[in-house]
């Protein structure tokens, strides 16, 4: 997985996707595309709505190998495995192409706050809702879920993010499993980004029993970590996972929904992302959602039958320092590097080529234009581009050898640092030569380092800078739990807090952020929390993502989502008559 996307259905609360460009909804007008101009423009909820027929095969195209199919675990929480859980897992809740946030009618007929002392929150499960074996889907579900994600229930489940989770002291069934109430013991602001998705309880029993806190380890750890889901709960099924690393999805004859248009949904792996665009135009695939990069938008804009979408994303792009690696453990160096890059100069050679509305992004933890967000790191003095302020800051820390080669207060010489980038991104790859060129002039040496797979690559704990994509959600506190709370003594890679990133105060305010009962006051408890994590030179913020979804002009009803991504909406999907 290389810094992609990272939403979900709401379950970006849940999965927070590391290493991932998420994308999300534009505005304005809507624009049919002229003859020779396939980009599409308007408001993301409408855009290609067309009247389909049905039958046929659409394959969508993705990029990172899966060896990790529980989309709730760490391990599992990369793009492709969020593409194709979409397809199959429920949600209680769904996050819209417009940011809005609304109730899966097809899953749920109910979800709603009963009781505030304590915080109780009731679902009724649609009692047509059933898994692809038949068995009903029911509080079971629920309860297996909640669990997993717990770290009081289950300690050693790899959980992705347990927010929320873990202020759950029950999940209850009545009415036949098909009644769930759900108990806090503290009041969670973001309380509909749970479940969303839930896991298969009566699967992950197969794995043996989940009685207990090893037996619940088990089944997600592993179970349900490293086998291909025959299981679906959605408007397809898996068929087949190819030898290729591709996944061959069929209608799910049990679905409880609108019947889907498509008789398979394939998607295919190609993990350079350069030869994606000529697959589009061999007909080699239907669907692309590559990062967006200058040459794969120039090589699409010239195909005479695709339509394309270039939108501003609900995902951030941003640079991690590593503070386990022994030279960025002082500040000041890292402020220096912070410093020394130009981040407006990083946008115009880089996405500001296909998209001049590209802007530095401000804020640790908002969107821009989103509640909350305010310009917290220029008092910092964040990617300003000043070699000369950069230098007079390590010198002041008692640095030598400034503008040759750095040495540390203590006498040790600085050692190169590690940029990690996945191969194949040749975006990134631009980024860090961008950031290695900027900090030269201060004396240190930044190794460009490509790998190939940059997850792998982070848990490992040999790099010190790394770039890539994260994404946001309409749960802000939720969102940005897993990147900056604190991990516990002695772990060095958690949830995805990539750079062991710690501080008390701040764990103190994200978690009061979710206590809160209002979002405007949760709001003014992050806005402090934002100061302090950009007061502590950890994460770079360069911009807000760009999306890039390509697809066969002869498609309709596939459109961009940011947070649910395009398959959300995969049972709409289709062949336009006459195709």
């Amino acid at each position: 997985m290389a810094f992609r996307r990272t939403h979900s259905t709401t379950l970006t609360t849940t999965t927070l996707m590391l290493l991932l460009a998420a994308c999300a909804g534009g505005g304005g007008a809507a624009k049919t595309a002229a003859a020779g101009d396939g980009r599409v423009t308007g408001p993301l909820n409408t855009v290609n709505t067309a009247t389909v027929r049905t039958g046929g095969t659409v394959t969508y195209t993705i990029t990172y190998p899966i060896s990790n199919w529980n989309v709730l675990n760490t391990g599992g929480a990369t793009y492709s495995v969020i593409d194709i859980s979409s397809v199959i897992l429920p949600n209680a809740f769904v996050t819209q192409p417009d940011g809005s946030v609304t109730r899966n009618t097809t899953f749920v007929t109910s979800a709603e706050k009963t009781r505030d002392t304590p915080q109780t929150i009731r679902y009724t499960i649609d009692p047509k809702a059933v898994w692809s074996d038949g068995t009903p889907i029911s509080a079971d579900d629920f309860v297996y879920t909640w669990r997993a994600l717990n770290p009081r229930q289950c300690p050693k489940c790899q959980a992705g993010n347990t927010a929320g989770y873990d202020r759950i002291t029950s999940v209850k069934g009545s009415d036949r499993g098909k009644t769930v109430s759900v108990v806090f013991d503290r009041p969670y602001v973001d309380w509909q980004g749970l479940f969303s998705p839930i896991l298969p309880a009566h699967v992950a029993k197969t794995y043996g029993p989940t009685d207990t806190p090893a037996g619940l380890a088990k089944s997600f750890n592993e179970g349900l970590a490293t086998t291909v889901p025959k299981f679906s709960a959605g408007p397809f099924r898996i068929e087949e996972f190819t030898a290729d690393g591709s996944v061959v999805m069929v209608r799910n004859e049990k679905w409880y929904g609108r019947p889907p248009n498509l008789d398979k949904l394939v998607f295919r792996l190609i993990t350079d992302v350069s030869q994606q665009p000529t697959s589009l135009a061999n007909e080699e695939v239907d669907v692309i959602y590559p990062n967006p990069q200058v040459d794969i938008v120039q090589q699409v804009d010239d195909l005479p039958a695709v339509r394309y979408q270039v939108t501003p994303s609900a995902s951030v792009h941003q640079i991690w320092l590593n503070h386990n690696a022994p030279a960025l453990k002082n500040a000041a160096l890292r402020k220096a590097i912070f410093q020394a890059v130009n981040v407006k100069d990083l946008i115009a050679k880089t996405i500001g080529q296909f998209d001049s509305t590209a802007e530095p992004r401000l804020s640790q933890l908002f969107l821009a234009g989103a509640p909350g967000y305010t310009d917290v790191v220029s008092r910092f003095e964040y990617g300003v581009g000043d070699p000369e302020k950069a230098k007079k800051t390590l010198t002041g820390a008692g640095y030598t050898g400034v503008g040759t080669k750095l040495v540390a207060p203590g006498g040790a010489a600085v050692p190169p640092l590690r940029f990690a980038v996945q191969a194949g991104d040749q975006l990134r790859a631009s980024e860090a030569q961008l950031v290695k060129a900027a900090v030269a002039p201060l004396g240190v040496d930044v190794q460009v380092v490509t790998v190939p797979n940059t997850v792998e690559a982070v848990q490992e704990g040999n790099w010190a800078l790394t770039v890539g994509t994260v994404s946001q959600s309409p749960f802000t506190a939720s969102s940005n739990l897993p990147y900056f709370l604190s991990c516990e003594e002695g772990v060095s890679f958690c949830r995805f807090n990539l750079g062991n990133y710690r501080n008390p105060k701040v764990d103190e305010l994200l978690d009061a952020a979710l206590s809160e009962t209002s979002a405007e006051r949760a709001t003014k408890k992050l806005q402090e929390a934002d100061r302090i994590i950009s007061s502590d030179y950890s994460v770079l913020p360069l911009y807000q993502n760009r999306s890039f979804l390509a697809y066969d002009a002869k498609l309709g009803n596939i459109r961009e989502n940011g947070l649910a991504f395009p398959t959300y909406n995969s049972e709409q999907w289709g062949l336009l008559n006459g195709s």
